[in-house]
């Protein structure tokens, strides 16, 4: 009989669960504030800096620190739901990307998977490395990059799939980053999502947002307008050249060409796993050269292609905004700033600090320790933006993100 009661107890818990989840799904709450109908419930749409991805991994507590979290905290309406990662992560952070360490002695094949519990829905539904295609078709289809995250996050749906089933009021949409940007980690133009395609891509996501009934905000490519802002994965030429003039590199036998001096090596540049490959080369006696005509090295007239495709990904990406009426914002010029902020070099470092572990943000203050996604400051730096954009095209009062 005891058995029974359990039983029976425990499937009214389910049913007032699955009953709890269900008021969740249908009923979202409405914001007080002016506006605040507009956003019961909202979707983030993504790549890794949606998703939350920091110092080359990802965890709960990154997933927390994301700007979507956070604009949806000051939104006030129905619960934000990401798929919690559990510590030490999916890889784990790291904690000294010099030495390869990560969080609880992890390597990049390592993950915790799912923290216990099954949302009602997912509110972020963004994956890490997805390109425009990548929300709306998973791999194997032809030019897709599907992941183990997208199975673990969302259960092998596409971000599309999971947004329509969250029934959002709002979503925001930031992709189209891995679209150019991958191309550079290749060092290959040719893997550029050409803007034909990508004005495809983006319009099926669009329309798609449209046909549940959303307003949008949708965001620029790119994190500060290139090429005079660059992630500090990269460095330029000039940077190398100016250091080894300097005498910085000595007493090791590493030497930079002249090539790589400016005006012409302020458009060259240099991955830092191959630059200071080279360094560590000739700390251990063997002469080495940085030529900044390298294979290696990202080149003026690959670096003139990136700024022209993300300008014209930004005139089509405002213009879909401005036909749809809805918000648009660019980050750019937020990037773009920190570049100004002294003392120089602290916010986007020009040249990364390898005595530093993470926790010294050896690639800049603005960025987390891959040299490549936002830190956490950053992230709060973005959310108070959106913020911002929001209220400023929908006439809404959404609470400011302080301090």
């Amino acid at each position: 009989m005891m058995h029974r009661r359990v039983l029976l107890a425990a499937g009214l818990s389910l049913a007032l669960a699955a009953a709890c989840h269900q008021d969740e799904l249908f009923t979202p709450l409405v914001p007080a504030y002016a506006g605040g109908a507009l956003f019961q419930r909202y979707v983030s749409m993504g790549n890794s800096i949606t998703m939350g991805i920091q110092s080359g991994g990802i965890d709960d507590s990154s997933q927390r620190a994301a700007y979507p979290v956070l604009v949806a905290a000051v939104m006030g309406g129905d619960h934000f739901y990401y798929p919690s990662l559990a510590e030490p992560g999916c890889p784990p952070r790291y904690t000294n990307i010099f030495t390869g360490a990560r969080v609880g002695g992890g390597t990049s094949p390592t993950c915790a998977f799912r923290s216990a519990g099954i949302p009602p829905y997912i509110s972020n539904v963004a994956i890490q490395g997805a390109w425009a295609i990548d929300l709306f078709a998973n791999g194997p289809a032809p030019g897709t990059h599907s992941n183990p995250l997208t199975q673990l996050a969302l259960g092998g749906r596409t971000q599309l799939q999971a947004m329509m089933a969250a029934q959002p009021t709002f979503v925001s949409v930031w992709i189209g980053n891995n679209d150019l940007i991958q191309a550079a980690f290749a060092n290959d133009t040719l893997l550029i999502t050409d803007t034909t395609a990508f004005k495809t891509q983006y319009r099926q996501v669009l329309d798609s947002i449209q046909a549940v009934g959303a307003k949008a905000l949708l965001i620029g490519a790119g994190a500060g307008t290139f090429p005079a802002t660059i992630p500090p994965y990269w460095s330029r030429g000039s940077t190398y050249y100016g250091l080894f003039v300097s005498g910085a590199f000595a007493p090791a036998p590493f030497t930079v060409l002249a090539n790589c001096a400016p005006p012409r090596g302020d458009s060259v540049f240099v991955a830092f796993p191959y630059g200071l490959g080279l360094i560590g080369t000739a700390k251990t006696g063997t002469p080495t050269t940085l030529d900044c005509t390298a294979p290696q090295t990202i080149q003026p007239a690959s670096t003139a292609k990136y700024a022209r495709i993300e300008a014209a990904y930004n005139v089509f990406i405002q213009s879909e905004a401005t036909a749809r009426s809805w918000a648009y914002v660019s980050l750019n010029a937020t990037f773009d700033s920190l570049r100004t902020v002294l003392p120089a070099g602290s916010q986007i470092a020009p040249f990364p600090n390898t005595n530093a572990a993470c926790s010294g943000s050896p690639f800049g203050l603005a960025f987390s320790c891959d040299g490549f996604h936002p830190s956490t400051a950053s992230h709060r730096l973005i959310a108070k933006k959106i913020v911002q954009a929001i209220n400023a095209y929908y006439q809404s009062a959404i609470p400011a993100i302080t301090p």
